[in-house]
Order: C-alpha cells, then structure tokens, then sequence
C-alpha cells in the first residue's frame, strides 16, 4: 500500500523543544521531502499560531480548557473527533508518545480502519509503559493497547527485550525503530572551523565536553558537576578542559548550586536552552551523555553527526549506538571512578576526540541518518 498521507498526533510540538517534539518536526519534513503528504495535530500553546504550514507540514493546534488532567483530557476529546471527521483525508496517524491521546487516536483507528504507530518514550524505568503500570488508568490503557493492536515502536532493544520477555506485556505489537538524524544539516566542521566556532563562543582553545538535554534527575548532570568538580582536583596540571551544559528542566537550580558550591565556575558554563544547536556541536570535543536511563537521545545522535566523540553511560540507546574505545567511550553512570576514568583517557591523549568523532560520524551516517530511517518507517507504515 502507498502511503499518501499521514497525520502526525502530539501533545506538544515546536516551538515547544524536546525530544519527542523535535524527532516529530524532523520526521515530518522528512516524509513531506519523500512527496507524503503530512499534518501535525496538537495542543494550542502561548504565543504560536492556530493554524501554519512548516517546511510543507500543516500544522494544527487545537484550544483547550484549563490546565493538567483536565487540558489532555480536552485534547484527547477534540483529536478523537477530529480523527474521526477527517479519516478519509490520511493513511497513518503517527502519535508521538503513548500519552492520553494515543488512546484517542487508537480507538478512532478501529472505528476508522486507519493504522495507528505510537512512538514509547524513554529509557529503561523511565519509560511510558513503567509509568502506566503504577496508575490504574495507566493499567487499563496497557490493557486498551492489548486489546486493540496498535504497533508501538520502541527506541532500543533493552526495552523492547523486557516488554517481550514479560508475560504482563503480552499482546502488545511492538516494533523496534530509532530517532533519525538529518546528517546534512549536522555535519563535523574543519579544524580551523572548529576552533573559530570557540572563539565565537568565547571559549578558550580548550577541550569543549558538551552535555545538551533536559536537566532532569535521571540525566545526572549535577552528579557528573560533582564528578568534574572532583577530578579538577585530583589533577596536579589544571586540564585544559572546559564543561559547557544546554538546556533546561527541573534540576537547573541544583546543578547551579553545585557550581557555585564547588568552585568550578571557571570551568563549568550553564547556557540555558537553545533554539539552534548547530554552534555548540560545532564547538564541542566530546558530547557527554551520564544518564542512568535513556531511550535514544536526539542529542547524541545530532553530536555524533557533528563530529563529535561520545561519553556516555552505559545504558539504552547508547550501548547500541557505540563501540566502546572507538566512536566513544561508556561508563557505568553512577560509578564516579569509570567517569573520571574516561576523563583522564580524553585528557591524556588530545587526539582522541579528533579520532572518535570521526568515527561517530560514520556511525551516524551508516545507521541513523534520516534517510534510512524514513526507509525503515515506511515500510511500519505499509505493513
């Protein structure tokens, strides 16, 4: 069957920024480069437009009612009839995250006959199915999910192996996928390039470790503050190293704190959330990813493209993107010695990162470019 048109369902998109928003965007500009025609149905947020075409995506946004459990019940309501009014006019709807209006588009897909994919979020323990399991709604949804057949696409095999592996998920039509990255606009740049991309930034010729990502508890960027903090002054020869985090989230005010606290002032640079990323990855020596959970980080992939080398720990999306000691390096994530280990390792030998970075972005290339992961959703879609 070929697929014409799709609709993609998401309780945030841009200008909203995160994971599932961005990987959202960059699949639907994807499909419409492949001639497909897509929609983007959302929530109305502050300061964004009901209705607007992006990069040939139709995007909607629909006004809701108040604010938490009663706002995604409003949306959830509004997209079910929606999907229903305009069934004809898509072949696939695409809901990002297994939220409340996954099961709207679900139900709305049996009465229809249109196919329904859902992307899960997160990584192991953090992931939406561990957290639908601790509310009787979530329950009961899993249960709706059982029922109803939809193909759940999963970021990485440690999540995809215990949903399979577990009788309670048992029913449950799971596929496994990966986010894509657009490797043209994320490309390394030349040496002097790269060290007129710090200047720029007003970062001294130092070895740039890049975190970028929600500043939330299991991404352990305080921790690894601490851990910097820690092998700073452990080193007789001050490094010529430098820890530069973007982003924004609950943990901010912590992490902070901890700079302050620990004196690392100097060395540690909070820059808040950025709309274009491109200049910090072009920057950036090494890309550091220390969660204790993670599905397939956006992120990573996008610094990997970029050139960059990986440190990331040992966990999700990350044990499968990279070959320990060749386009990265992992570490058990709350283990302070292995983080500090891999420090040393980048501090010892300034051409490690070059070689790394070149190697991540031949991974990048090979396995996660957009391209062939537009190929691989296809053929979900027609199945």
């Amino acid at each position: 069957m070929e697929i014409r048109s799709v609709l993609m369902l998401s309780q945030t998109f841009y200008p909203a920024i995160g994971g599932a928003e961005k990987q959202a965007l960059e699949l639907s500009r994807a499909l419409v480069s492949r001639g497909v025609k897509v929609s983007v149905l959302t929530r109305r947020i502050e300061g964004a437009p009901a209705e607007e075409m992006m990069d040939g995506v139709s995007v909607l946004r629909l006004a809701v009612v108040g604010s938490g459990a009663l706002d995604s019940f409003f949306f959830m309501v509004k997209s079910f009839f929606y999907l229903l009014r305009r069934a004809a006019e898509y072949d696939v709807v695409h809901v990002h995250l297994a939220s409340s209006p996954a099961v709207a588009a679900v139900l709305a897909g049996r009465l229809t006959g249109r196919r329904t994919v859902i992307k899960l979020g997160g990584g192991k323990g953090v992931d939406e199915i561990t957290l639908s399991m601790k509310t009787g709604l979530g329950r009961l949804k899993l249960k709706f999910f059982q029922w109803a057949g939809p193909e759940l696409l999963v970021m990485n095999s440690e999540v995809y192996d215990w949903l399979k592996g577990d009788p309670a998920f048992s029913g449950l039509k799971l596929a496994r996928f990966k986010n894509g990255v657009d490797t043209g606009r994320y490309s390394p740049l030349s040496y002097q390039e790269k060290i007129s991309a710090k200047a720029a930034m007003g970062f001294e010729n130092s070895t740039i470790f890049l975190f970028v990502g929600r500043l939330s508890p299991e991404k352990r960027v305080r921790e690894f503050v601490e851990v910097w903090a820690e092998f700073f002054a452990e080193e007789m020869i001050r490094p010529r190293m430098r820890l530069v985090i973007v982003g924004k989230g609950p943990e901010r005010e912590g992490i902070e704190k901890a700079v302050r606290d620990l004196g690392v002032g100097a060395t540690v640079t909070l820059a808040g959330a950025k709309d274009d990323l491109r200049p910090y990855y072009g920057a950036a020596d090494v890309f550091v990813l220390p969660s204790v959970s993670e599905g397939l980080s956006n992120s990573m992939l996008e610094a990997m493209s970029s050139g960059a080398a990986i440190m990331a720990g040992n966990v999700g999306g990350a044990r499968e993107a990279l070959e320990d000691g060749v386009n990265g390096f992992l570490f058990d994530p709350v283990s302070r010695q292995a983080i500090k280990a891999c420090l040393k390792k980048f501090m010892a030998d300034k051409t490690i990162p070059l070689k790394m970075g070149e190697k991540a972005r031949e991974t990048a290339v090979k396995k996660y470019s957009m391209a062939r992961v537009l190929d691989e959703l296809l053929e979900i879609y027609q199945k």
